[in-house]
This record gives C-alpha cells, structure tokens and sequence, in this order.
C-alpha cells in the first residue's frame, strides 16, 4: 500500500467518561472511550436492586435494595478509578425522586461514587429516553416508549426532534402494590389522561427498558426468529399484543422456564406486558420496534 507523504495516522485519544443511571429497578454502569459523537462503550455492567420495590405502599426505598445499589456503587467506583474515567455522570431516576427517603439514599450514593448525583425530573427523564432513541434511529418518527420500574416514560418524536413527553406512574414495582384488577385499571386511566395515545396512532412505537427486552427475546424464540438482535427488532402490532398477553398470564416460575426471560425480572414483568398490552390495543401505533438504547 503506497504511503502518502507527511501523513501520520492517529488513534482516537483514550480519555473514558461513564454514566452511572441509578433506576428503580437496576443500577448500571456503562464506560465509554471518550466523549464524542459515535463513542464506543469498553464495559458495561447493571446489577438488579429493586430499590422501587415497594415506594408506592410505604414511600420508601427498600432497604435491601438500598444495600445492594450502595454495594453496587462502591464496585462502580473502583472500576472507575481503575479503567482511569476522566468524567463521570451518575443520575437517580423516579424511586429516588419520588422516596420519602431518597434524599439520605442519594447522600449515601454520592458518597459511594465520590462524586455528586443529578436526580432527574420526570421531564428530563422522558428526553433523554427519547435522545438515546434518536441516537441509535436518527430517524424514528413515532411515540418512544421507556418502560422503568418506577415509571413508564411516553414522549413523541419527530423528525430527528423530541417535541413532548410524559412521565407515567406505570412501573410494574409500583404497580406489583395493586392487585391484579386494580393494577389494569390504573394502566387504562394514567394512558387515556396522558394526552400521547392521539399521537401514537399509525406510527411506530419504540419499545425501550429491560423489561420490554426479554419479552422481545422471548417472542423472537416463539417465532423462531432466525437472529437474537435485538435492536431494530419490529414486529406487528398484534404479534406484540400476542406476546403481551401470553407473558402477563404467566408465573414467574413459568417465565424462568422458558430460559428467555432474566430470572429477576420475572416476578415483575407480567405487569411489564400488561402495559404494553394496553398501550398497543389503546394507541394502536403501525408497529413496535425495540431499542436497546435509551
């Protein structure tokens, strides 16, 4: 290969960042190489805390879930001191903005991360689900939906724009307080005051959360899906009702037998589906598509 003259190659300069996004289910760090428009992620690690399990009874955080993300944490920060992040940004979602006691979990998480914590608003929280969507399809054009465990996030794009979003008491560790009646009727209420299901209708609607991923996963293994991406996976309207309502009918013991599904998700996505179950029939978008990102 002939060499141009004066030209020396350069690598991209190493200078990790991380984020560390303390939900309400899980707790996960992801490292990247720098910061830059297309940066490559170099570890990525989430631990299942459940720290939402239960706010909506008691208005607390749970304390076992409490211990594990600070246990979490601690590992985080090591890792980070270790791989060398130049920056890090740690945010707290719904069970920490909601909790009577989130603001002493969250002096503790600083603590653990040696560094201060951004608590988001419901507002920023539906954006920035959307901005990861529009990172990964730069031209998605429907209804992005982000399924927490504290909270369903709703928010319409257009145009590679986020134009607006709501922020929904629809997490299946809020909901798992309700019975099982109680917990559909408060599915149908919050999506018909949400203003958002006018705007789904006959558009794409991007399923994001880890919830609504294993029941992509298992749907791919029911169809027989040749491939296991699932980023950019779409499927009909009426194959994710179908799964939707096949998965809210199970056990969890039923779940974890399919080898699809995590094994700690399993008690709280029947809830997970119920809801999407809902939005699809009360929506009635043109297709679900599933990000890994958001």
């Amino acid at each position: 290969m002939k060499k141009t003259k004066g030209f020396k190659p350069t690598l991209p300069r190493f200078a990790p960042v991380a984020v560390v996004d303390i939900g309400s289910n899980s707790v996960r760090l992801v490292v990247y190489d720098s910061m830059r428009r297309s940066a490559s992620p170099v570890f990525n690690e989430k631990v299942l805390c459940g720290l939402g399990r239960g706010v909506a009874k008691t208005g607390k955080l749970s304390e076992q879930g409490v211990e594990r993300a600070l246990k979490a944490m601690r590992r985080f920060h090591a890792l980070c001191q270790q791989i060398g992040v130049v920056e890090l940004f740690p945010i707290a979602t719904a069970a920490a903005r909601e909790a009577k006691n989130g603001k002493q979990f969250i002096k503790a998480a600083e603590k653990a991360l040696d560094h201060p914590v951004t608590v988001l608003t419901g507002e920023q929280e539906a954006e920035f689900a959307a901005l990861g969507v529009l990172a990964s399809i730069p031209d998605a054009d429907g209804i992005v939906g982000d399924m927490g465990g504290g909270s369903l996030e709703l928010v319409d794009v257009r145009d590679g724009k986020v134009i607006n979003g709501v922020t929904l008491p629809l997490g299946p560790l809020r909901l798992m307080d309700a019975d099982n009646g109680d917990a559909k009727k408060i599915i149908e209420k919050s999506l018909r005051e949400s203003g958002m299901l006018k705007a789904m209708q006959g558009r794409p609607f991007y399923a994001v959360g880890g919830a609504w991923r294993n029941m992509a996963r298992l749907q791919m293994q029911q169809s027989g899906h040749p491939l296991s991406v699932i980023q950019h996976y779409a499927i009909s309207p009426s194959a994710a009702r179908a799964i939707s309502i096949l998965v809210s009918g199970m056990s969890a013991d039923e779940l974890i037998a399919t080898d699809a599904i995590s094994n700690k998700r399993a008690d709280t996505l029947p809830l997970a589906a119920e809801s999407l179950n809902q939005l699809i029939e009360m929506g009635e978008p043109s297709k679900v598509i599933f990000s890994v990102y958001g």
